[in-house]
């Protein structure tokens, strides 16, 4: 199958999908004018690691897996469980490769173990915390079972996180998810390494309501903190995150994630814009109907939904609800 890595939003997303769904259905895939629409086009490290990986988990032949490449062609084989090491080198993001990486092992003949080195916090993806306690709370309603312990934190620029990452082999249910319920919670997790104490208590004042949980430590090799906040209700449950920068007072670090949290909230949306590009993929590969509603219509979720339908996925789009066939 050829994929034009131009399509849509023109980023790493269509790599990431491509090369999960092509080692989960054993199709071969070529995919050409790779992150077209980047100032830096073709492979970074980072996507030349996810697709190491992936190659590992399915013993993939691959061809044109160099930094800056615009093709690559990746032919599958048998999914096998184990446990695979990673290093990104660099603050290279983990959950990007986990986009990648968390499909193809539900479909291994075996448990999956990653222990992947990387940044864990960094601008531009999902913090680690998303996929602790907001992807893994999804993946368990669809049927999957996912276990993420973050050893040390990585942020950018020095990177060196570690996370270990424990995935069973998994048969996917659909889900709906067509109205939130009640809301029964609110949770804020805070993390940070090697900056003052302060930065933290300055984004709690503002925290006010949530549930608390602090990971803070001095620093090994990289400084930085950020937080993931949520609420949870009787259906599912909203996010929204932030990380600090230098120049930015910890108060606006707050201020930011609680701002994408209201608006999700004071739409009619059942998932959060990132987890509604995030269950296009699972739901493709599940049994049933996944349907849910989104804020709006990204144009990751756009482009993940033609993605999806390139390897004979059904998606319906109506207004801000989307649903997603086998």
């Amino acid at each position: 199958m050829l994929i034009d890595g131009s399509y849509g939003e023109g980023g790493g997303q269509i790599l990431r999908t491509s090369i999960a769904l092509s080692a989960i259905l054993g199709e071969d895939v070529e995919i050409i004018n790779i992150r077209a629409k980047r100032r830096n086009p073709g492979l970074a490290a980072q996507h030349l690691w996810g697709i190491k990986l992936a190659g590992m988990m399915s013993n993939a032949k691959i061809s044109g897996l160099k930094v800056g490449s615009q093709c690559v062609v990746f032919s599958p084989n048998k999914i096998k469980g184990g446990e695979y090491r990673i290093d990104i080198g660099t603050a290279g993001s983990i959950t990007l490769l986990l986009q990648t990486a968390i499909p193809i092992a539900l479909f291994a003949d075996d448990k999956v173990i990653l222990k992947i080195t990387g940044g864990t916090d960094v601008s531009w993806s999902p913090p680690i915390d998303y996929y602790r306690h907001v992807l893994s709370y999804f993946l368990r309603r669809m049927g999957a079972k996912m276990d993420i312990e973050v050893i040390e934190r990585g942020y950018y620029p020095e990177g060196g996180g570690k996370v270990r990452v424990e995935i069973e082999p998994a048969e996917l249910e659909g889900l709906k998810i067509l109205e939130r319920g009640e809301m029964k919670g609110r949770r804020a997790y805070i993390n940070m390494r090697g900056l003052p104490m302060h930065i933290v208590e300055r984004m709690k004042k503002n925290l006010r309501g949530y549930e608390l949980f602090e990971d803070v430590g001095n620093a090994s090799r990289s400084r930085g903190c950020g937080l993931v906040i949520l609420e949870e209700y009787s259906h599912t449950i909203l996010a929204g995150d932030s990380l600090c920068k230098k120049g930015l007072p910890a108060e606006k670090v707050a201020r930011i994630a609680i701002e994408k949290l209201d608006k999700e909230r004071n739409s009619n949306s059942t998932v959060d814009v990132n987890m509604g590009d995030h269950l296009i993929t699972f739901g493709s590969l599940a049994n049933g109907t996944t349907a849910y509603y989104v804020r709006e219509l990204t144009e990751h979720i756009k482009t993940n939904a033609w993605v999806v339908q390139k390897f004979g996925k059904r998606v319906k789009i109506e207004g801000n609800k989307i649903e997603i066939y086998a």
